[in-house]
């Protein structure tokens, strides 16, 4: 397996923390396949930005609402260019549902710079950075319920009988982290179940992550990779290709020169 590099490492080592709670040095080296000492100049990094607080052997998040405003510093060359690919996959006229995230957040502006096509789009998020992102620049409908910090999203019981009430041709998904085992997963329940009636009510449901989501198991599954489309991605990892091609997904890399070509053969018509 190829060592991650450092901005991925210190996307992973977050995620980490996220899912399982703190974690000893060693077990955070023992999952990014990296040394010791490689892992411990990446907690000082976080630990400087304020994202973790290091304890004995090991580190733990801070603030949860912290992290989601810092984190949109990492990746984002990756999540630029896999949401410019996402947008190629929609077809003027459609009801397009965004999540909740920094990636999606992406994705948002990504929109913002393609006013041709999102003007035709109805466009619906409990995203509360996705709704500031594109007021004004579509149809525009935000699903209420209680604000859940972590991510700037909205939850609960008032955001799920919202969701049931609509019918969705697109949905862009995004998660905590993919496990191998052929699922993808969230932190916690209540978005996790959001994710999964979302799904329901999308025609198609692809999913919007990079490649360092990859390779661990998260609290909640929400979804098998057989319920996608397709996964746009900046980069699929080793591993990651085979997995979604062997349950019938395709892979859409923002690093394969085509891929916004492969990406067009995906999109449905324009709706009249």
């Amino acid at each position: 397996m190829t060592a991650p590099l450092a901005e991925e490492r210190l996307s992973r080592i977050l995620d980490l923390l996220s899912v399982q709670g703190p974690l000893r040095t060693t077990a955070i080296t023992a999952r990014l396949g990296v040394s010791g000492a490689t892992v411990r100049r990446d907690l000082d990094t976080l630990a400087r930005r304020g994202l973790i607080r290091k304890v004995h052997g090991g580190a733990a998040l801070a603030s949860q609402d912290q992290q989601y405003r810092d984190r949109q510093e990492l990746q984002q060359t990756g999540k630029r260019r896999l949401a410019e690919l996402a947008v190629s996959l929609i077809a003027p006229g459609e009801t397009v549902y965004l999540d909740a995230g920094t990636t999606a957040r992406q994705l948002a502006q990504a929109l913002r710079r393609t006013p041709a096509l999102t003007r035709t789009l109805r466009v619906v998020t409990h995203g509360l950075d996705v709704a500031y992102e594109l007021n004004g620049e579509c149809s525009l409908y935000v699903i209420g319920g209680e604000v859940y910090t972590s991510t700037y999203s909205l939850t609960g019981p008032d955001a799920l009988a919202a969701i049931g009430r609509y019918n969705y041709d697109l949905f862009f998904v995004g998660c905590t982290s993919i496990d191998p085992s052929g699922h993808l997963t969230n932190s916690n329940l209540p978005e996790a179940g959001q994710k999964t009636a979302i799904m329901a009510r999308s025609r198609r449901s692809v999913l919007l992550a990079d490649g360092s989501k990859w390779g661990h198991a998260g609290f909640a599954a929400f979804a098998a990779f057989s319920d996608l489309s397709a996964w746009v991605t900046d980069q699929a990892p080793p591993g990651a290709h085979a997995a979604f091609t062997a349950a019938g997904v395709p892979v859409l890399s923002a690093e394969t020169p085509d891929a916004a070509r492969h990406a067009a053969v995906l999109r449905p018509a324009a709706i009249p």
